[in-house]
């Protein structure tokens, strides 16, 4: 099976691994790639925001599969071009990938299809946008979301009158170009964080899906929840204390109304979304739609699948998914992200790298070979990941693993599921104070 493999991260890596385990032999090509990439196959240069470059490549090389990774090729239409060709993709449309690529879509679907949100409002222009700012009736923080795609640099949580003021002008004034030229304004939700992942299938004639193990991630740089935001410094899924009734609403508020809502607005779903859940007080609502697997919960959830990834992608993307369980290990999974100096602000590159012979799976995201020797290349360098009958046993193998793999200036967090752990421990539930 020739798979053509869209991306160049962790992410990728990780699922490029998973791939590399299915039981028929597959023969893997990444675009662009990486160094660590090419060690599991082939790399092409390829611009993935230029779909027709890609078409291009897919319609001489004929792949049985191509999936895509990030959510930019998506947005730009890559999955169009492939499908056009009649080659399955793994990655929606343009249109349906619009749930990530316009804030403002995403909370009119959301609205239109009764799916919990937060309240909001969508401006366009600078005086509306003061007025309402200082008009504003829903507390601190307002939260300001660029409605493109900004790098997952295009949300703010303002803390007060003033700061929302200076974020929006900067977003008006094109801090993120077009993409922050249209503004959402939404309510602070409060309480627990979560991702969902869901395998989605749908077109006008079918709609199936598959849940994938709730993950957390840990989105600040420093322990205990400190510091700037990052990409995410770890994650790790199922979470310890959710209940089957908690999942069983999540479906139900959340996914099944996300499905019947592309089927009834004639989008089609070839692909998986990530919904960001906030667990409030009044249950899930809904915070994002991603239409790509997250980075770095796919870590964690490549760990937990015990099925074949590249024929169970395969099944959605030629539109044969039925909705089921999907096989996973009883296990828990954790990753957790090894940064470099100065991240998130920069990312001093180029550093060697001492890899020892760790027990956890090391996973390549920014990195590169000189001279047979690993330097760092990117802001989140490597992870390490396993998977253990409970979270403390998985944290514990981390931990052992940690003093194989190091550089001057490494930032980990050593604290990655240990705030659920003790949540779990102290018999608290998702519905209980975080």
């Amino acid at each position: 099976m020739k798979i053509l493999l869209l991306g160049s991260g962790g992410r990728e890596y990780a699922l490029a691994l998973k791939l590399q385990a299915s039981a028929a032999p597959v023969e893997l090509v990444s675009a662009p790639g990486s160094d660590a990439l090419a060690e599991l196959g082939a790399c092409v240069k390829l611009d993935l925001e230029r779909p027709a470059e890609v078409a291009q490549w897919c319609a001489v090389h004929l792949p049985d599969l191509v999936v895509a990774g990030p959510e930019v090729p998506l947005v730009a239409g890559v999955g169009d071009a492939v499908r056009a060709l009649g080659i399955p993709c793994f990655g929606h449309g343009a249109a349906t990938a619009k749930l990530e690529g316009s804030k403002a879509f995403a909370k009119d679907f959301m609205l239109r299809h009764g799916i919990p949100c937060a309240a909001s409002h969508t401006v366009t222009d600078l005086a509306s946008g003061e007025a309402l700012i200082r008009s504003w009736s829903h507390g601190f923080p307002i939260v300001l979301k660029a409605d493109g795609l900004a790098a997952g640099k295009g949300v703010v949580l303002a803390q007060s009158e003033a700061e929302a003021l200076a974020t929006f002008r900067s977003f008006m004034a094109g801090q993120f170009g077009d993409a922050s030229r249209t503004v959402v304004f939404e309510a602070p939700l409060v309480g627990m964080e979560l991702s969902l992942h869901v395998l989605v299938d749908v077109d006008a004639d079918h709609a199936a899906y598959a849940l994938l193990p709730a993950c957390q991630d840990h989105k600040r740089i420093f322990e205990q929840d400190q510091g700037p935001n990052t990409g995410g410094m770890g994650a790790f899924g199922p979470l310890p204390f959710l209940r089957p009734q908690d999942i069983e609403l999540m479906r139900t508020k959340l996914v099944e109304p996300t499905v019947h809502g592309l089927q009834k607005d004639g989008l089609t779903g070839r692909g998986v979304l990530f919904l960001g859940v906030m667990w409030t007080a009044k249950g899930p609502e809904l915070l994002e739609y991603n239409v790509r697997f997250g980075d770095p919960e796919t870590q964690v959830l490549m760990q937990l699948l015990d099925e074949d990834l590249a024929a169970l992608l395969l099944e959605v993307a030629e539109g044969r998914l039925v909705s089921r369980d999907l096989k996973l290990k009883p296990h828990t999974a954790i990753a957790v992200v090894l940064a470099a100096e100065d991240y998130p602000e920069g990312a001093r590159k180029g550093v060697p790298i001492i890899l020892g012979t760790p027990q956890a799976t090391l996973i390549h995201a920014g990195t590169r070979k000189q001279n047979g020797q690993w330097l760092t290349n990117g802001g989140r360098v490597l992870n390490l990941a396993t998977s253990a009958p409970d979270l403390a046993t998985a944290r514990t193998v981390i931990e052992a693993s940690l003093p194989q793999v190091h550089w001057p200036g490494m930032q980990v967090r050593r604290d990655i599921g240990l705030k659920a752990l003790r949540h779990a421990e102290a018999g608290r539930t998702v519905q209980d104070p975080w």
